[in-house]
């Protein structure tokens, strides 16, 4: 899938330079993520799947240290020039290169459109070993549509499929990762934006809340 986003990558970014200018919702959820990150003592996250860097911008501009990780080279390269205060690296956000509890938080921000409901469970699984306890983690995600299947993006052929989790599909990955869910909200779909579906954000934690 990293490929694809390598060919549209230009692109996509100057379609979407910054998805939170007109979602102000979705903003305050950031923040309120990092408020928690904060008040449990920590500053340090991790933004799996960064792409361009929208959520990895509003992380850092929140007072949190964040490093970030996309599996696309050419979409890290525009974050880092985009949003230089943070560090990159590229990788598979289901393989992280980092030891065990190096982070206060972990955003995966629409990370995981593009991962079946039956592989959620490991893939928190591995967000949970790289938090440090108490840990949070906050998820957005499309809901309450079906998958949308994209052969053609930008003018590029393309093999692209982003799915739409059920929230409580999530909940209980989340459960089953040993995390416990702390805050699920939702919004309709923006159709002024052409959101295509309701957006829905989770945040939960691992150890006890401080």
């Amino acid at each position: 899938m990293y490929e694809q986003y390598d060919v549209i990558a230009a692109e996509y970014a100057r379609t979407f330079p910054d998805d939170f200018a007109s979602r102000p919702f979705d903003r305050a959820l950031v923040r309120a993520f990092a408020g928690l990150v904060h008040q449990s003592g920590g500053d340090s996250v991790l933004d799996v799947g960064c792409g361009p860097g929208q959520a990895t911008a509003q992380l850092g501009a929140a007072g949190l240290r964040t490093h970030a990780i996309d599996g696309s080279p050419a979409m890290v390269s525009i974050a880092r020039q985009r949003h230089p205060h943070a560090t990159y690296q590229i990788a598979d956000m289901a393989s992280l290169p980092y030891a065990d509890g190096a982070f206060a938080g972990v955003c995966a921000w629409y990370s995981i459109i593009h991962t079946p409901a039956d592989r959620l469970g490991g893939l928190f699984g591995e967000f949970s070993r790289v938090l440090a306890d108490p840990g949070w983690l906050l998820l957005g995600f499309q809901t309450d549509a079906a998958p949308l299947i994209f052969d053609e993006a930008f003018g590029h052929k393309v093999d692209m499929t982003f799915l739409r989790h059920d929230v409580t599909a999530v909940h209980e990955a989340l459960l089953a990762a040993g995390f416990t869910v702390y805050a699920t909200s939702k919004r309709e779909r923006l159709q002024h934006l052409n959101e295509t579906a309701a957006q829905a954000f989770v945040i939960a934690h691992q150890g006890p809340i401080r």
